[in-house]
This record gives structure tokens, C-alpha cells and sequence, in this order.
């Protein structure tokens, strides 16, 4: 299992006469985002430190749609508070469980199946982590093709993160051979 940190997440959703409340759950393997954010430039030194490889909302996660618990009175706070903390030990939990592990989280971020875009929808950071993650995951894995691939994909839509993509591929292809992190 690698080394990092679990979130647990909610968000207010204010209306004029209640308020809705949503769940989230987030994973960190330091070892990824520390590769990450040696070349990420759009986060702040705060959110570099604070940055998650995989996360997704309770709803999202379980039903495939966002999941709301609304709160019209203080009368409804004890059985919404009860409805969120079942749904985190029966769907958050097993989440953060399942996705500390390395391998499973390299699977995921190279999967292009919708269920599994999900837990990381940026296509700029997901090809980051993507890479960082089969660099520290085994040397067997040609970097260069993975690289390459990824590059394509962003090339195609001119995007963001392309720059910093490719400054963390030429660093981690100049990093192969020598002592490897993890």
C-alpha cells in the first residue's frame, strides 16, 4: 500500500428557504503527487500540498449521479448526518480502501472507461498522474510510449497542461536508470 492520505469532503449547497448537502472522497499517494508537482505549474505551493490523485463524489461513485441530502430544518440534520455517514461506510470507505494501492491506482488513471475517468475527470492532471504513476510503478513499463501517448491526447485539444506535461515527461524520462523514487 502507498504512503499518502484519505479526504473525506462535504459541500454546503445553499437555497433560499434550505440547503443541500453533497459527500466526497479523495485518495493522495504522496509518491505521485510529489513527481506531480515538481512540474505543475497552475497549483499554488497550498494547493500543490494539498493535491489528490483520485477523488469522486458519494453519488457519483454509487449511483452514477450526484447524490443531495437536503436540509429544510434542524429537525432534519441527525437522520441526514446518519444517511451520510452509512453512505461513507458502505461506498466512501470501501473507496478509499480500494484505491491506496499503486498498481490500482495506475490502472484507473490509464483506463479510458468512463467509471474510472470519473475518479480523476482533468484530462491535463490525469495524464500527469498517469505518467508519475508508471514511472514509480514498475520498470518494465516502456515511459516513453506512455508519454508519447499521452502527449497525443493533449496535443489534439491544445491543451493546458501540455507544457507541464511534457516538462515532467523529459524529467522523468532523464530520472530512468538512475535511482528510481518509491
Amino acid at each position: 500500500s502507498a504512503t499518502g492520505k484519505w479526504a473525506f469532503h462535504v459541500a454546503f449547497i445553499p437555497h433560499q428557504q434550505d440547503f443541500d448537502l453533497t459527500a466526497d472522497v479523495a485518495v493522495r499517494i504522496d509518491a505521485i503527487e510529489d513527481l506531480v508537482n515538481q512540474c505543475d505549474t497552475k497549483l499554488s505551493k497550498v494547493e500543490r500540498r494539498r493535491s489528490m490523485t483520485l477523488g469522486v463524489e458519494l453519488g457519483n461513485l454509487s449511483l452514477g449521479r450526484q447524490m443531495r441530502w437536503t436540509i429544510a430544518s434542524s429537525s432534519d440534520i441527525p437522520k441526514i448526518c446518519e444517511q451520510v455517514a452509512t453512505t461513507f461506510e458502505s461506498v466512501g470507505l470501501p473507496f478509499l480502501q480500494n484505491y491506496s494501492d499503486l498498481a490500482t491506482v495506475h490502472r484507473v488513471l490509464a483506463s479510458a472507461s468512463t467509471k474510472d475517468t470519473l475518479l480523476s475527470p482533468l484530462l491535463g492532471p490525469r495524464s500527469m498522474r498517469t505518467l508519475a504513476s508508471a514511472y514509480l510503478l514498475d520498470q518494465s513499463i516502456d515511459i516513453k510510449a506512455v508519454a508519447h501517448d499521452l502527449e497525443a491526447k493533449l496535443m489534439e485539444s491544445e491543451h493546458l497542461y501540455l507544457e507541464d506535461f511534457r516538462a515532467l515527461g523529459l524529467w522523468l524520462l532523464g530520472k530512468q536508470g538512475t535511482s528510481r523514487v518509491g
